[in-house]
């Protein structure tokens, strides 16, 4: 989802929805939203949909 979807979704601000975004990549040393993707599936914190893929 893009900053401005995820802003409305939660009823916060985009520059919010940017802010915590940046601080969790920050946080957990990841370069863009894939890599903390992976590392949160690595780690056990997200499961991935039995349903979908990674073909890429």
């Amino acid at each position: 989802m893009s900053d401005k979807e995820i802003a409305r979704a939660l009823g916060i601000s985009d520059q919010t929805a940017r802010t915590h975004r940046a601080r969790l990549l920050q946080k957990a040393g990841a370069g863009n939203v894939c890599a903390l993707l992976f590392q949160c599936v690595q780690q056990g914190w997200l499961e991935l949909p039995r349903d979908q893929s990674c073909d890429a």
